[in-house]
């Protein structure tokens, strides 16, 4: 029993030690890797867009000789002398302000059937702006069925 014992304690102690003692070499060379792939990506990445913006600019040079061919050579207008008047100074120069805009006309105004001035009289007689047997007077309006007053809020 002693034996199992001295060798489970021996082999609990050595895999202790190679755990702990790697761990710090492990983070430190986790750490130099990463370094080396960054450092080797951003090499890459720089070569790609160097490569990428000559392509551009040999595309970009080819096309403008292109269009420079196709563009005939105009021939220079005679120079013409300009004459130079000298003005007075004016004060500085001021924008001139916006000037306002007519208000937008309502368009309930402008439908038909809306109620214009002058015209008063035929608004009440068109069909629908005053019901024939409506009540006109506010006693009147009270006695509608319907609209009595009930005690108690007339909830449900």
């Amino acid at each position: 029993m002693n034996k199992k014992l001295f060798l489970f304690g021996g082999l609990a102690l050595a895999g202790y030690v190679g755990l702990t003692a790697f761990g710090p070499k492990q983070d430190a060379q986790k750490k130099e890797i990463e370094m080396m792939v960054t450092t080797k990506l951003n090499e890459l990445r720089a070569e790609k867009e160097q490569a990428c913006t000559d392509q551009v600019t040999v595309e970009a040079k080819r096309r403008y000789d292109e269009m420079a061919a196709a563009v005939p050579e105009a021939a220079p207008a005679p120079a013409t002398p300009k004459k130079t008047v000298k003005k007075g100074n004016k004060g500085p120069k001021v924008d001139p302000l916006p000037q306002p805009s007519a208000p937008p006309k309502d368009p309930q105004k402008t439908r038909s059937g809306a109620a214009q001035e002058g015209n008063v009289e035929q608004q009440k007689e068109r069909g629908g702006a005053v019901q024939e047997n409506a009540p006109q007077t506010p006693a009147q309006q009270k006695k509608r069925g319907g609209a009595a007053k009930v005690e108690g809020g007339g909830g449900n």
